[in-house]
């Protein structure tokens, strides 16, 4: 079993390199807000919003030559409330500011069909708001 840090959508919430030093409100205030799948502005800084109930969109494809038959299928998750994303900063109110890594402890798991596992494949992303 191979188990991988996972965060952010893989990216799907916080990703980048961590900083400790949160920025202020007044700097988050200033940050135009793009909401998840329209186009994100060519040059500076943006807010990502992921409101809540709408789809979030995961493709996943199973490829390669020693399949006859490869497999693609779109997944789709929504959240339960909204979450404004700012680099590995996350907020629900855009007011209150939270490290990702600590506000969401992700686990994603791959487990491939062999001799160390003969039962079917399996892809997991778990992701769990922390306190």
């Amino acid at each position: 079993m191979k188990k991988l840090a996972f965060l952010g959508a893989a990216a799907l919430l916080a990703a980048g390199c961590a900083s400790m030093q949160q920025p202020s409100g007044e700097e988050l205030s200033r940050l135009p807000v793009v909401r998840f799948g329209d186009p994100v502005p060519a040059a500076g800084e943006y807010i990502l919003f992921f409101p809540a109930d709408k789809p979030i969109p995961t493709n996943v494809a199973i490829k390669g030559n020693i399949f006859s038959r490869e497999a693609e299928q779109r997944l789709e998750v929504t959240l339960h409330r909204d979450i404004y994303v700012y680099k590995e900063w996350i907020s629900h109110d855009r007011v209150n500011w939270r490290n990702g890594r600590q506000a969401i402890k992700s686990d994603f798991q791959i487990m491939i069909p062999g001799y160390r596992h003969p039962e079917p494949g399996l892809i997991k992303i778990q992701m769990d708001e922390q306190g």
